[in-house]
């Protein structure tokens, strides 16, 4: 039986992991497709052999199960990633706070997922102080359309990778659904590289590197997180990842040196306060830890 706090600490400390993602990946040099294809190369080579070593044998059904998942990852990092390196991480992240909001009718409509009045409540509390927090201090950043575009259109695609996850997680094992999702991610990012620049760039060490980093840090979230979604709803674990902005932010303060408004620092405080309220009243709702989960299995 699983400890009702423990999806719900996985959970948080995936969006702990993600904020630093954002900052390397704007620091990044190289292009978001291109930097979107190597990171998510080196994580699909990190779990395939991973899943490997403990017996696994990954097969098409498998593939076809993560595919929803894997398929939206790929997408949404391409368009992620370019447009933290187009506009503001400021305009980017409040962006992706629209996200709970979007995927909410499908979750209530599709998965029979149930939001009171008072998480319902709670949520646009949350979603409030985002936008207070972010757009108090976005006079700051270099701000672009296209970047805004770009940032809605992978936080729209990036509901698919919720509800992939939510769907294969089902039958797949954390492991064994990651190495089967980043590979169709791979191969997705490797056509929008192709696509939209002169063929792959041959990166140096420096450019490896970052992409290393995305893959051991934000990507350890994304094991987490996919750990967490087996056993928390739909809504909750996309209403946990509005921390992204003030985690993001506060990290800026911390490597970048930039200074936090008063307003940034209540839209914050909001934020929190909303997501705390959230989760706990959502603890109760934690659901069974799926039945007869392989690890390694994949036929």
């Amino acid at each position: 039986m699983v400890n009702p706090a423990t999806p719900v600490i996985l959970a948080v400390g995936a969006t702990v992991l993600w904020s630093v993602g954002n900052l390397m990946a704007a620091a990044s040099d190289l292009p978001g497709p291109q930097l979107a294809f190597w990171r998510i190369t080196f994580g699909a080579l990190l779990y395939q052999a991973v899943f490997r070593f403990r017996g696994g044998r990954m097969s098409v059904p498998t593939l076809r199960t993560a595919a929803l998942g894997g398929l939206a990852f790929g997408l949404s990092s391409i368009l992620f990633f370019t447009a933290l390196q187009t506009t503001s991480v400021a305009s980017v992240t409040i962006i992706i706070a629209l996200q709970p909001v979007l995927i909410l009718p499908y979750a209530i409509r599709h998965l029979g997922e149930h939001v009171d009045g008072v998480r319902l409540a709670l949520m646009g509390m949350a979603i409030a102080g985002t936008i207070v927090a972010v757009l108090a201090g976005s006079a700051s950043g270099s701000h672009s359309v296209l970047g805004d575009v770009l940032a809605l259109g992978g936080t729209i695609i990036g509901c698919g990778y919720f509800v992939g996850t939510k769907r294969a997680r089902q039958t797949l094992g954390t492991v064994e659904y990651l190495a089967a999702a980043l590979t169709v991610g791979a191969v997705v990012a490797l056509a929008g590289a192709l696509l939209t620049g002169p063929g792959l760039i041959r990166p140096d060490l420096d450019d490896l590197w970052w992409a290393l980093l995305l893959t051991l840090i934000p990507g350890t979230g994304h094991l987490m997180m996919s750990w967490a979604q087996a056993h928390l709803t739909v809504t909750t674990t996309s209403t946990i990842t509005l921390d992204v902005v003030v985690l993001s932010s506060l990290a800026a303060v911390v490597v970048f040196g930039q200074a936090l408004e008063l307003l940034q620092v209540l839209g914050m405080a909001v934020v929190l306060l909303a997501l705390a309220f959230y989760v706990r009243r959502s603890s109760p709702s934690v659901l069974p830890e799926p039945a007869d989960i392989p690890i390694t299995g994949g036929d």
